[in-house]
């Protein structure tokens, strides 16, 4: 009787952890089936064709619930990044600053970069490199993963940065209807008062052409395009609590026949974050 007492008491230690997996998995499955569905939606809503319900690719999070979960998502346009490949010093510099690096860190580390793409990319730093589609194969980042090997990176550097940055836009400088504020910050030659009000009014009014104030002594950095390339960020919750997270880059054409194209499919690390003023 001891004995059958000790294996019943076994089986049911086992039944118990076997039933705690299954509902891990289950919830697992059903928070990234949510994330994936979030993903599906923002692609939709930045092909709408109504400027009153199209999505803007500004990084700015939407929440809202799904089945008996919830979604948060939100689209980020890559050209409104720094791109490794592509632009001049002076905005990387800048860009590390702002995120609080030190000079002499900051000069090494961009310095590295120049050094990693000197050799590869033909006329590094030009605002009239040709766009994505014609990027050359030998560019010296082609993932934002590859920043992890400059020297002095480290995992911590490394999330503060990537955000920020990008491969994908294939340009010398950024725009800055969707370009993040650390970015916008990072802009050589700019005065600080100006770039506050102009993200104070870009939250208020959103990417409006037109209607923000000017940005002067940033003309050279700045250029406004038609979305090509964004990333999605897409959070999906459970009713149980359970989160996952997706992050997609996806190219958009105007084909019909092929609105889009993905370029990168991936679990991510971070939630959509919340904007200023949000």
């Amino acid at each position: 009787m001891t004995l059958l007492a000790v294996l019943l008491v076994g089986f049911a230690g086992n039944a118990r952890t076997e039933l705690l997996l299954a509902r891990n998995h289950y919830e697992s499955a059903g928070a990234r089936a949510i994330a994936d569905a979030g993903v599906s939606l923002a692609i939709f809503g930045v092909l709408d064709s109504s400027p009153d319900s199209q999505w803007h690719a500004d990084g700015r999070p939407r929440a809202f619930a799904y089945g008996t979960g919830t979604i948060r998502v939100a689209v980020q346009d890559e050209a409104g990044k720094i791109d490794l490949n592509m632009a001049p010093p002076e905005l990387l510099a800048g860009l590390l600053r702002t995120l609080g690096i030190a000079n002499a860190d900051a000069a090494a580390m961009v310095q590295a970069i120049a050094d990693r793409r000197q050799t590869s990319v033909p006329n590094a730093g030009s605002r009239n490199r040709p766009a994505l589609a014609r990027r050359s194969p030998d560019d010296a980042f082609r993932a934002i993963d590859e920043l992890r090997l400059v020297p002095g990176m480290t995992h911590a550097l490394f999330d503060r940065i990537a955000p920020f940055v990008t491969v994908y836009s294939g340009m010398a400088d950024v725009d800055p209807l969707t370009a993040p504020p650390e970015v916008l910050r990072s802009l050589p030659g700019t005065n600080v008062a100006e770039i506050e009000t102009f993200i104070a009014a870009r939250e208020r009014l959103g990417p409006a052409p037109g209607e923000l104030p000017p940005l002067s002594g940033a003309g050279g950095f700045l250029a406004h395009r038609a979305l090509q390339t964004a990333t999605i960020i897409s959070e999906g919750k459970t009713s149980g609590g359970t989160t996952f997270t997706r992050q997609v880059v996806v190219s958009l054409s105007p084909d019909p026949g092929t609105p889009y194209a993905v370029l990168s499919w991936r679990q991510a690390s971070r939630a959509p974050t919340t904007q200023p003023g949000e």
